[in-house]
């Protein structure tokens, strides 16, 4: 008598898809970093009872949105396959110049005008003002053809330095309650900084996703020479991924001021390694064409939670530097091994 033996096989072939897709949700890097966020909450909470208490996780979020935001548009140059070293520098231009529209005078940088515009158009113009030093660094790298880490690295230097001496290195500061309700205040129980991320996490998200140009970011980031012998605008999505880091750096950049209520120009120093290494842990590959939202956001919040941790921990400054540094060759060494891996 003869078996059917392909009824015998039919229960085991419905377990294979979802073995496939356990395993890839394993594989990828933002699962990695929400089980070390998981990791580290039990831990620091044995450690430090504060950690876990609502106030000290929404100060964590608080105080890094403005990474995140800035790793948002990092994002989208590195899948691009270009990189980005001004986002700090840019914060701060960014932030003085909402500043400046937004005070209400009688700043230390006496030279400065003070011309108390609404907050709202102050917002708009440091945000402007982000998306100009973008649009001079997607230029620069795309028409004039100079290597993205030249060119931004120049820019670092040339924006920095814009700052200092537009303020004489003096801050500038009074400003309105409803500007620094923007870095300050909460919507509900959320730190209106959360928001901005959240939104504009949700937004970039989507036009990588689902916008025509988003998948030419991924193309251009895996294949340029590809893409552009398949008649892709390349030029232009180049230097539109710089002109949106410029405008999401200047995001970034108003809500530190609006969240410190004062703008310094040594604003956002060094913050472009946070900016990138954050990106980086979430998995964008400093090659290019791979990387997501969400990972960019990930490793803003692991990072946020590894500083806040050396501060719950009572750990000196300088050494908290040092960890710093190494976070950010660690990074490193994970794209390494990705790109390897695959």
């Amino acid at each position: 008598m003869k078996t059917d033996l392909s009824l015998e096989k039919t229960p085991a072939q419905p377990a294979a898809p979802f073995a496939s897709i356990f395993r890839q949700i394993i594989q990828r890097p933002e699962t990695s970093i929400v089980i070390l966020l998981l990791l580290l909450g039990a831990v620091l909470s044995q450690s430090s009872s504060a950690f876990l208490t609502p106030s000290n996780l929404f100060n964590i979020l608080r105080n890094n949105a403005d990474i995140a935001i800035a790793a948002l548009g990092v994002t989208l140059v590195i899948v691009a396959g270009g990189i980005d070293l001004s986002v700090g520098s840019t914060m701060a231009f960014s932030g003085l110049v909402a500043a400046i529209a937004v005070s209400l005078g009688g700043t230390t940088a006496y030279q400065l005008p003070s011309f108390g515009l609404p907050p709202l158009i102050a917002f708009a113009l440091g945000v402007l003002a982000g998306a100009l030093v973008g649009l001079i660094n997607g230029l620069l790298v795309v028409k004039l053809k100079v290597v993205p880490f030249i060119a931004t690295l120049g820019m670092l230097g040339v924006v920095r330095g814009l700052v200092v001496g537009l303020t004489s290195g003096q801050t500038v500061r009074n400003f309105p309650v409803e500007f620094t309700n923007l870095g300050q205040g909460f919507l509900g129980p959320v730190p209106i900084p959360v928001v901005f991320l959240v939104v504009l996490a949700l937004l970039v998200g989507l036009f990588l996703a689902y916008h025509v140009w988003g998948t030419y970011i991924y193309a251009i980031g895996g294949n340029e020479t590809s893409a552009t012998l398949t008649g892709l605008p390349v030029s232009r999505v180049k230097i539109l991924t710089y002109v949106l880091c410029g405008a999401l750096a200047g995001v970034g950049g108003v809500l530190v001021v609006a969240r410190l209520g004062v703008s310094a120009p040594t604003q956002a120093l060094g913050y472009e390694l946070y900016v990138i290494a954050a990106a980086v842990i979430g998995g964008v590959s400093l090659s290019g064409g791979r990387g997501t939202v969400f990972g960019a956001v990930l490793g803003a919040i692991l990072i946020g939670v590894l500083n806040n941790a050396l501060v719950l921990l009572r750990v000196e400054s300088y050494w908290q530097q040092a960890f710093t540094g190494g976070i950010i060759l660690l990074s490193a060494l994970i794209d390494r091994l990705r790109q390897r891996r695959s």
